[in-house]
């Protein structure tokens, strides 16, 4: 008798999940939305109430120039299947799959620097051009952001001789020219009234063993600060940075107003007290030659990546109130400055780990959300904004991890590198294909990522940089394939998911994923320190009180159906005492 009573409450108690479930998807469609808008409502509020910086949130809208005066192969995978063609013909023994081009070290060191420089001037000619800056304007966008490698300073080809008379031996090719499309590029912003954003992106010896570095390298140490005479040559590149698009630029007239001195210093690798002491030494030079300078006030920001250290990380360097802080790298109390004349850059993808790339739209979008709430919690301390995101949602675009390597999402990364991982392949990849190609639910998914960035990051944070303005053929990183195939919003706040004031619309909860509704413990706080080699991201600070507020919200939404188990549970057991 107990036994068949046992069977039952059992039976009872799975229908009872059962008829929930089927009742409560709608319920926790409007849990996700509730969460969403509750969360947007509370970040406006902190927002409307911000007067930390001189630099207004959401100030900047910024576009990145990549691939240009630093190629990459996934921006313009042509130059290389060029450049490969090219060297094949004259090496009837080479193998490209045992010793690809790369990168642009390989580049130039395979082609040589006459041919080399061939395909690289044609590129620079071609790739980014005056209507480019003149469509960047008519779009919306107030800020472009130029990446440059630090071979862009080379004097003297056959002795590798740099600026400031320090020699450092490398392949590149350069003779200046680079410099001399910057310049371009500072007049047409100019003329189209535009600001400028000058970003050192390659160092000597490079600074994370990324391709975009100029020199790839997975597995080794990246020799920036290490290497002979690459600590040398950086701080004369800055000086010679500061001194020519700061200081000798007419302060009235000038649309540069950022000089970012390293992109993406990666410190699991480099030392990341190495790192801050250069960051020192530059910002040091940067105040003092101002201060040369006394009767001039600049307007040009000092912008800092954060090295993929959490967020919150560089709030009390560069912090006069923190002197002791600093003292220990250099000293900087000779220097009169604000923590605010110092701006932090962070750059956010959800594509480069296993954990992202299984996420539902819903925890991609509330990722966001948090995202920019821990950065707002930072302009207390120093200016900050997103320099680089895209619209991914998966790892797929070609080459998009380097050449010859595959993608995470479908598991061929770790069949072309030497990584491993126990996770199950997310699904096959389709977004390296035609647009034409992509399903509906796919287009949609990226619009959606696409607005719940723009929407969170000019709320929260200082502004934000999209990466990337063309591609050849990597859709999710071009803005201009994007607002093509009306996956990006024209104009710039023309929201489809998302209303005016930055909350949420309610069509977009019903296409958010309601099974993979993130399961988070209320008593847990889940920390990470983004690494280069996954680009994760960084939690907020805050994730603890999210969480709970989550669970709280999910322990409502099914609290109507706990007092029909309480009653099937009592009649079980009034029959069981039968």
């Amino acid at each position: 008798m107990f036994s068949f009573l046992s069977h039952i409450l059992f039976t009872l108690y799975c229908l009872s999940f059962i008829s929930v479930s089927e009742a409560s998807n709608d319920g926790l469609d409007l849990i996700q939305l509730k969460v969403i808008n509750d969360k947007l409502n509370l970040l406006k509020k902190k927002s409307s109430n911000s007067t930390t910086s001189n630099i207004k949130v959401g100030e900047i809208r910024g576009i990145s120039l990549g691939g240009w005066l630093v190629t990459e192969p996934y921006i313009t995978p042509s130059l290389y299947h060029n450049a490969t063609e090219i060297y094949t013909s004259s090496n009837s023994s080479y193998s490209n799959l045992t010793d690809p081009i790369i990168d642009e070290h390989t580049f130039c060191e395979k082609l040589g620097y006459e041919t080399a420089g061939k395909l690289l001037q044609a590129h620079y000619e071609s790739f980014i051009t005056e209507d480019d800056f003149r469509q960047i304007s008519e779009d919306g966008f107030n800020l472009v952001r130029i990446p440059i490698g630090y071979w862009a300073w080379k004097q003297n080809n056959e002795t590798n001789e740099y600026i400031d008379g320090v020699y450092f031996e490398d392949p590149y090719f350069s003779n200046g020219i680079q410099l001399q499309y910057l310049s371009k590029a500072i007049g047409w912003a100019s003329k189209y009234n535009l600001s400028i954003w000058v970003d050192l992106h390659g160092a000597p010896g490079s600074q994370n063993g990324f391709d975009n570095s100029g020199k790839r390298d997975l597995y080794g140490t990246p020799g920036w600060l290490s290497v002979d005479n690459s600590t040398e040559l950086t701080l004369a590149i800055w000086n010679d940075i500061f001194e020519t698009y700061v200081i000798n630029e007419d302060q009235d007239t000038t649309p540069i107003i950022g000089i970012e001195i390293m992109n993406e210093p990666l410190s699991s690798k480099v030392s990341i007290y190495d790192i801050t002491k250069a960051y020192y030494e530059g910002f040091g030079n940067f105040e003092r030659l101002k201060e040369s300078n006394s009767n001039t006030t600049y307007n040009t920001t000092f912008v800092i990546h954060d090295a993929f250290e959490g967020i919150g990380h560089w709030n009390l360097e560069f912090n006069p109130q923190y002197q002791n802080v600093s003292s220990q790298y250099v000293n900087i109390s000779d220097l009169s400055f604000k923590s605010q004349d110092i701006l932090v850059d962070h750059h956010h993808y959800e594509v480069f780990s296993d954990y992202q790339l299984a996420n539902s739209q819903f925890r991609r979008i509330y990722d966001i959300i948090e995202y920019g709430e821990s950065i707002f919690d930072e302009l207390a301390y120093h200016p900050a904004l997103v320099g680089e995101w895209s619209g991914a949602i998966t790892d797929c675009a070609t080459w998009l991890n380097g050449v010859g390597i595959g993608a995470r999402y479908d598991g061929s990364y770790y069949d072309t590198t030497n990584f491993t991982t126990d996770s199950d392949i997310t699904g096959q990849c389709t977004s390296q294909l035609s647009f034409e190609q992509w399903s509906e639910e796919y287009k949609i998914n990226v619009r959606q990522f696409i607005e719940a960035q723009l929407a969170t990051y000019t709320s929260q944070t200082t502004g934000w940089i999209f990466w990337n303005w063309k591609t050849e053929d990597a859709i999710e990183w071009d803005y201009l394939k994007l607002k093509e195939a009306g996956l990006f919003p024209v104009p710039l706040d023309n929201y489809t998911y998302f209303n005016n004031d930055g909350s949420i619309k309610n069509s977009v909860s019903r296409s958010l994923s309601v099974s993979a509704y993130p399961k988070m413990s209320s008593t847990t706080t889940k920390t990470t320190k983004t690494t280069s080699s996954t680009k994760l991201k960084s939690l907020a600070t805050s994730l603890t009180k999210s969480t709970m507020y989550v669970t709280k919200l999910t322990t409502t939404a099914v609290s109507s159906s706990t007092s029909v188990l309480a009653i099937m549970t009592i009649i079980a057991i009034s029959l069981i005492w039968l």
